[in-house]
């Protein structure tokens, strides 16, 4: 059940022109992406869709909002994957994603300060295994996993010869098709 104040949020974000983030009954503005951002996060999307197609499962896109249920989050990564079947928010809209397996999240430069707190919500969504944090200026990735004892393992990889492996899921994210494009800066 949704709070007033969540239902007046997703009320004003579907009229809004830009999107809003909404973390414990706090409302907000994303930054504006770069060109680099966008092509990082359409790469990643890309490259996860083609390793999802043959296994049934669905790839959603930066346009798609992702609501954390009783942790007071809905926010828009840039990529969410789901194994299963997709279930969306219960209203008349069913355009809020509720059970994404793994996330994707290009990092802006500079980064705002509720962003900590929306990574560390993500994982208050019980479906969510895996978050994918893009640097977008080096190519530098962090992979954020569940362990079986309930904590948190997190893996670096770093250079354009680099590929992200999420073993459970069977999936590999090379670097270099990840920052296919991107002009680095470090």
């Amino acid at each position: 059940m949704l709070s007033n104040a969540e239902k007046d949020y997703l009320a004003a974000e579907r009229r809004a022109p830009e999107r809003s983030d909404y973390l414990d009954g706090q409302v907000f503005a994303q930054p504006a992406p770069t060109p680099e951002h966008l092509l990082l996060a359409e790469n990643t999307a890309l490259l996860l869709a083609e390793q999802a197609q043959e296994r049934g499962w669905t790839v959603l896109g930066s346009a798609t909002r992702v609501h954390a249920l009783g942790a007071g989050l809905f926010t828009y990564p840039d990529a969410a994957l789901v194994t299963g079947k997709v279930l969306r928010l219960a209203d008349e809209y069913r355009d809020t994603l509720l059970n994404p397996t793994l996330l994707v999240k290009v990092l802006p430069h500079p980064m705002p300060a509720h962003f900590q707190e929306v990574f560390e919500a993500y994982y208050a969504i019980p479906t969510v295994q895996h978050v994918v944090l893009i640097t977008e200026f080096a190519a530098r990735v962090s992979l954020g996993s569940r362990n079986a004892e309930g904590g948190l393992d997190v893996l670096g990889f770093t250079g354009l010869e680099a590929v992200l492996t999420v073993a459970d899921l069977d999936l590999a994210l090379p670097l270099a098709e990840i920052y296919r494009g991107v002009r680095l800066r470090a």
